[in-house]
């Protein structure tokens, strides 16, 4: 099958995020036997030469209409899955045996679980903080779900099927736009793929760290609430060290904040290749308001770091099992997720074993199986 899996920027596998998905998954399927191409729709010019997949790069309709009938592509997977604009884009431009799956990122209710914060920071960097009051964020919130109904039921009704990160996700689509169930044979649940790394976890030299990868941001990864509870920590624990990996908005709020409250043992590494971190900390800690996946967590599993979470979003309970594999800590209970570490600290027996039963839990989502679901989706097109 010829498939082009599309993008509406310039694609960077070490991007992380979508873009390393979609190298993911572009590889899956070629290994699979399909012709695969990705389609960066921007009008910068990048040498794709040495990536494994052909990349092209289409900076109009007229060039996304010649490369989809030129290339034969019986499937476009559209990585913009939320934008109703860009699907009639495609739907304008492709042939008529040409199916679209649209492929979504984030859970279904990450704005309406947490519409308060979304509305304050627009609001504040826009320099209209006086208009955010209960009034002015119940109706955008109201306009935002009747948008996301409108643009939701036009996707899903006119592309062939529709993808989120979690079967645990569709409860929160109906929720949005009840109307959707009738479309239920075209709405699928397919985590990320991640290839576990052959490694003897029980060789890796731990330390007394736990780790935190990812952005730097307090919206979303909510890093305002991880650092008050490694302050806790930081008390308690003399001999244990907080790393931080990774960059963005809110690093210089998060610098300052161990500055005045005296956290000598917190070092930031900026952004950096996570693995040799995750062979030495112990622990990982990530307080997300909201996710779509969470790939950090499997990859810290896959190096014998136990993750240690709010069960903020449906697919965390995807990846960890409570007590088994990670620890799930009620949102945003900053109390109890002190406690939780640290009585996992204080055992250090069922954290090895728990580590241990992370590294084996990583398999559910290897290439094998991960494309087996999508082989599910490839089949309901026919």
């Amino acid at each position: 099958m010829n498939i082009a899996i599309i993008i509406i920027h310039v694609f960077d596998p070490e991007a992380g995020g979508v873009q390393r998905i979609t190298n993911n998954i572009s590889e899956i399927f070629a290994s699979m036997g399909h012709n695969v191409c990705i389609l960066s729709y921007s009008t910068k010019n990048v040498d794709y030469s040495n990536n494994t997949i052909p990349v092209l790069t289409i900076k109009n309709q007229t060039e996304l209409k010649k490369i989809l009938f030129d290339k034969n592509i019986q499937v476009v997977i559209n990585q913009e899955g939320y934008c109703r604009k860009f699907t009639k884009l495609l739907l304008k431009n492709k042939g008529a045996e040409t199916s679209i799956i649209n492929n979504l990122h984030i859970n279904p209710l990450n704005f309406h679980d947490n519409y308060q914060q979304f509305i304050g920071s627009f609001l504040k960097r826009h320099h209209l903080g006086f208009l955010n009051n209960i009034v002015v964020q119940k109706t955008l919130l109201q306009y935002h779900i009747f948008k996301q109904r409108y643009d939701l039921n036009y996707i899903i009704k006119n592309t062939n099927a529709f993808v989120m990160l979690s079967e645990r996700f569709k409860p929160e689509l109906y929720f949005l736009a009840p109307a959707l169930k009738k479309y239920s044979h075209k709405i699928h649940g397919i985590g990320n793929p991640f290839n576990r790394p052959k490694i003897n976890i029980m060789s890796l030299e731990k330390e007394n760290i736990i780790l935190f990868v990812g952005r730097l941001n307090i919206l979303q990864k909510r890093v305002d609430l991880l650092l008050k509870i490694w302050k806790k920590l930081h008390q308690t624990l003399p001999d244990w060290k907080f790393w931080v990996v990774g960059e963005g908005e809110d690093q210089l709020f998060m610098e300052k904040y161990c500055k005045e409250n005296n956290l000598n043992r917190v070092t930031f590494f900026g952004k950096d290749n996570p693995n040799e971190y995750y062979k030495k900390a112990k622990i990982f800690h990530m307080t997300s308001a909201f996710e779509g996946f969470g790939n950090v967590l499997v990859e810290a599993q896959s190096y014998g770091c136990v993750p240690v979470l709010f069960n903020s979003y449906a697919a965390a309970q995807d990846i960890v099992t409570h007590n088994e594999n990670g620890m799930l800590v009620p949102p945003f209970n900053s109390n109890e997720y002190v406690q939780t570490t640290t009585a996992l600290i204080n055992n250090p027996e069922k954290l090895s074993q728990m580590a241990l039963n992370g590294y084996e839990n990583v398999n559910r989502f290897s290439y094998e199986e991960t494309y087996k679901k999508w082989e599910q989706v490839f089949n309901s097109l026919k």
